[in-house]
């Protein structure tokens, strides 16, 4: 069933009554968008001698490791993205930061993301996650590519 002209008029007075979308969606709004619309996502990579820093999520989207990260807000710059996702997740503050190359996920569980991927620097302990030399067997199916382009990105780094 095609959505009609009158129901599309409909929708587009209701999203105007959202009145702070810099501070996220209604839930029901946003599962619905998620599903029709690629949302921007900022992915946050500590890497050190110990390896890279990943955090345990468990909730009705997803059951594993992953990379931290977050979604864009509307009007937000990516650097305020970054240390919002460093301090809540992470309880640190971000020294410095680096883009280093966008992913397409397409088919994960809660949608479509493109993915912004930053590698960031701290003085400070995070006091979630665990660092990993190798990629742990429950990581997310969707960032496991994610750990290879990574692993990949930053070995060429290193031997330039």
């Amino acid at each position: 069933m095609a959505i009609t002209a009158k129901e599309i008029k409909q929708l587009a007075s209701l999203l105007k009554k959202i009145d702070k979308p810099d501070q996220g969606l209604p839930q029901p709004v946003f599962d619905k968008l998620v599903n029709i619309v690629p949302f921007v996502a900022c992915e946050l990579i500590f890497a050190d001698k110990r390896g890279m820093l990943l955090t345990w999520r468990e909730d009705k989207w997803f059951k594993g490791w992953h990379f931290p990260g977050g979604l864009l807000r509307f009007n937000e710059s990516f650097e305020e993205r970054i240390k919002k996702v460093a301090s809540k997740e992470l309880g640190v503050d971000i020294k410095k930061y680096k883009f280093l190359f966008p992913i397409n996920f397409t088919d994960g569980s809660r949608g479509h993301a493109v993915s912004m991927v930053f590698l960031c620097t701290t003085d400070m302990a995070p006091n979630d996650g665990k660092f990993f030399k190798k990629m742990p067997k429950d990581t997310l199916e969707c960032h496991k590519e994610l750990w290879e382009k990574v692993q990949k990105k930053l070995k060429n780094n290193y031997a330039t």
